[in-house]
């Protein structure tokens, strides 16, 4: 089975499965912000993610795919540009995670943050996003299609669920992908330890 298939009929499995658990969370009367609402991760799909065929739109307005990393290791992770609680501690994380790496290897690695918001995160907000938080040329910000997106997140572990007031709940994940496009590394959660995967790094670069 090819891999974007059996990515297919994960997706359907989990959006099965939100199906039923969105009720019980609406149903509490909460709002859902903040760490309580963070949603469990997943594993990562085995496959490339240059496999996926599916085309992203830059904070430049640019138009390319996944395969554009090819040859270079990256990290990647997902976000959305007007989250106020989880995105912005994640994308501190990956900061500190990215001047580790220059420190040991001498040079900055590449970072891919992809959109949850297929409606609202065009490149010019994703732009200003990047300007807010002073993120230089090694980071490249993506925003795309609902359904490349869903794809990209199941290989990526990463689950996500938009709820009624336009806000996501989501996992907080960042990866480090090989020069093929493999996911090598993973660090779940917010301040977690990062060294294992500068050590793979180290080891891939």
């Amino acid at each position: 089975m090819k891999f974007q298939t059996r990515i297919k009929l994960i997706i359907l499995f989990i959006t099965f499965g939100f199906s039923f658990g969105c009720d019980d969370q609406n149903s509490s009367g909460h709002h859902h912000h903040g760490d309580d609402h963070v949603l469990a991760s997943s594993d990562a799909a085995q496959g490339s993610l240059f496999d996926l065929g599916s085309k992203w739109t830059t904070e430049s307005n640019q138009t390319i795919t996944l395969k554009e990393f090819k040859g270079s290791l990256f990290i990647i992770s997902m976000f959305y540009a007007t989250c106020q609680s989880i995105c912005p501690r994640l994308v501190a994380d990956i900061g500190q995670l990215s001047k580790k790496i220059a420190e040991k290897t001498g040079k900055d690695p590449r970072i891919v943050l992809v959109s949850f918001d297929s409606e609202k995160d065009n490149p010019a907000v994703l732009s200003a996003y990047k300007k807010k938080m002073n993120l230089n040329e090694n980071w490249t910000l993506l925003s795309g299609k609902e359904e490349d997106i869903r794809m990209l997140s199941v290989v990526l572990g990463i689950n996500y669920k938009k709820i009624s007031n336009g806000e996501f709940n989501h996992s907080a994940v960042y990866s480090l992908v090989s020069k093929e496009g493999m996911v090598v590394s993973r660090i779940e959660g917010i301040g977690s330890n990062s060294d294992a995967l500068i050590i793979q790094y180290q080891k891939l670069k």
